[in-house]
């Protein structure tokens, strides 16, 4: 993007504000004169007219998809360009790039920043990471807290810093959090009451006391607080049912997202649970994981009303699921359900197929991972009886009965899918299986086939009269082979010409060389993920060749890989200038220690190194 922006007046940035002034219309007078000039020149000259398509008249869906490549300051950059601009980058599709971390490497950092009064962030999602209570941070909330509506606390217990800082909250995550260094410190609790506007709360905090989750779930209950949730994530377990079920039944009225994590079986009796569900009239999305029993579950399916319009269902590890339940499940929202997961519903098999038959009209995203008792022919009657063109993400990760020929079938009458997952089917996922992938997929924007072990370098090079080559896939952004042991040099070399792939997962791919890694640097340059784990053959050029050609590179993984040295650290420390993550474990006669002070003398911006 640059700095060279042309914008429609003058303008001044406050903090938290955006000021624009008109131009004067003498100016706006001249402009439209000299257009005016320009225009019966041309005519006068008999040119003939050059008519296209002009940026401002491109849809905002191909704006959006150019302005996702950018980055978080060139979209704050781009915010100032028009007010049509402002409008698609405050869109919530562009909300992750906004989040603000703070880390205790860079706290000191961010509150100067914001004391010194002009600050381009915006603290509205903020999450605090690997921090403990301190000074520095309180004073930092105090200063920020008013514009936080969205929070997420990760490995930092420090609420007694939050406490009375955060008065427009409006959702509150906190994820496993832990006592960090110190084993003697003592967590407090918060005070709930305090956030007025709050309409979300996930605590999935598996290091914090049980009896300190259940006060602040207590704290949630309609007699002691008037707010009204819309997304509640928590854990079950037997000494919070009760508040877990008034909670639940308070808040019904207004519940969106129930995501409820059952650590141990709940009791026989399930009159509350069905007394709190068959409220929901406004539910969304629904997730229920864990040791969930058979009874319970059928109830709370029950019991949810046919006016709640269910989006997405979420069963991932229900072992009690039956083919009857998913038909009764798919009879009362196949009009409304647009992602379904069943990872892990082992007793699913073939006679689910009318379930899928009828959800195969709404359904974009499904997953069945791990449904082992499922057949091709099963899933082409269920999802592709006729060409669907609603699917958009499909994941069969490990569905063992899948023949080739029925694959392909599937396959041919998905034409919109985005995401592909067909890790460890080996028998369907063939040479013949990526050639109908590529030639029918082409809006395909995630593939994974790890552990595929009968694909060969012509499935991605292409063969026979007509090739179908990978290349096909302009738009494919993350591409997993891990595993396929047959891949060589030649298909990086000849096949993967991908300029826009952002993520590449290589792991025990065991006969790839450096040559094929100088072949990925130069032929996929937007790389900003790319794992190497157990390539036994790489040396300490192919890590040069991929940090030095890869300027994009964030994460790199080259665990396992026997052959490298302290040079391949060298090298890292001098270009991997953007690189954030790195993961090199389990390297025979590494010098650990002093890798780690070369990259944290060289290379301080990296946040996670594994060693």
């Amino acid at each position: 993007m640059g700095n060279n922006l042309t914008t429609n007046g003058i303008v001044r940035i406050d903090r938290g504000r955006i000021v624009f002034f008109d131009r004067s219309i003498e100016s706006q007078a001249s402009k439209g004169e000299l257009e005016m000039a320009s225009t019966a020149a041309a005519a006068g000259e008999g040119e003939t007219e050059v008519t296209g398509t002009h940026i401002e008249q491109l849809p905002n869906d191909l704006w959006i998809e150019i302005m996702s490549y950018l980055s978080y300051l060139d979209l704050q950059q781009l915010r100032l360009v028009s007010w049509r601009c402002r409008d698609l980058v405050n869109r919530r599709y562009f909300l992750n790039k906004a989040k603000v971390i703070v880390t205790k490497e860079n706290l000191k950092e961010m509150k100067s920043h914001v004391e010194r009064g002009i600050s381009y962030l915006s603290f509205e999602y903020l999450e605090l990471r690997n921090l403990s209570q301190s000074k520095d941070l309180e004073q930092f909330l105090r200063m920020v807290g008013p514009e936080v509506k969205d929070m997420q606390v990760r490995h930092s217990p420090v609420f007694r810093n939050m406490d009375g800082k955060l008065p427009n909250l409006k959702i509150l995550r906190i994820a496993t959090t832990s006592f960090l260094e110190d084993t003697s410190v003592s967590i407090d609790g918060i005070n709930m009451k305090q956030f007025l506007h709050l309409n979300g709360f996930e605590c999935d905090g598996v290091s914090l006391d049980s009896s300190l989750k259940l006060l602040m779930l207590m704290q949630l209950r309609r007699m002691e607080n008037k707010v009204r949730l819309r997304h509640l994530q928590f854990e079950y377990r037997r000494n919070n049912e009760s508040a877990l079920l008034q909670v639940l039944y308070d808040h019904a009225a207004t519940l969106e997202c129930v995501d409820i994590f059952f650590s141990c079986s709940p009791g026989i009796d399930t009159t509350d649970w069905c007394l709190a569900f068959e409220q929901m009239n406004r539910l969304r999305t629904l997730k229920l994981s864990g040791n969930c029993h058979l009874v319970l579950l059928d109830d709370i399916l029950d019991s949810i009303p046919e006016t709640a319009q269910l989006q997405q269902l979420d069963l991932t590890g229900m072992l009690s699921l039956t083919n009857e339940m998913l038909l009764r499940v798919a009879s009362k929202w196949h009009n409304t359900l647009r992602s379904l997961d069943l990872m892990f519903c082992v007793q699913l098999d073939v006679r689910c197929v009318q379930a899928l038959r009828q959800l195969s009209g709404c359904l974009q995203s499904l997953t069945m991972a791990y449904c082992r008792a499922l057949t091709g022919r099963g899933l082409v009657e269920g999802l592709t009886s006729q060409t669907n063109y609603m699917l958009q993400e499909l994941y069969l990760e490990d569905v063992c009965f899948i023949d080739e020929a029925s694959m392909c079938t599937m396959l041919k009458r998905l034409p919109n899918l985005r995401k592909l997952s067909l890790d460890n089917c080996r028998q369907a996922t063939t040479d013949q299986t990526l050639a109908t992938i590529f030639q029918h997929q082409t809006l395909l924007r995630v593939l994974r086939i790890d552990y595929c072990v009968k694909i060969t370098d012509n499935g991605f090079i292409g063969f026979g009269k007509q090739p179908y080559p990978i290349s096909r896939l302009r738009g494919l952004r993350k591409l997993s082979i891990r595993g396929c042991r047959n891949i060589t040099d030649r298909m990086l070399k000849k096949a993967l010409q991908m300029p826009e792939m952002l993520s590449l997962t290589l792991d025990y791919c065991n006969r790839l060389e450096t040559k094929g890694i100088a072949a990925v640097s130069v032929n996929c340059p937007a790389l900003q993920m790319i794992s190497l784990a157990s390539c036994s053959l790489l040396d300490d050029e192919a890590v040069h060749l991929a940090v030095s050609n890869l300027k994009r590179l964030r994460i790199l993984n080259i665990s396992n890989c026997s052959l490298l040295t302290l040079r391949a650290f060298q090298h890292i420390a001098k270009e991997a200038r953007n690189l954030r993550d790195l993961v090199a474990c389990s390297i025979d006669g590494l010098d650990h220690e002093a890798a780690q002070k070369m990259l944290a003398k060289e290379l301080p911006e990296l946040k996670q190194v594994m060693l």
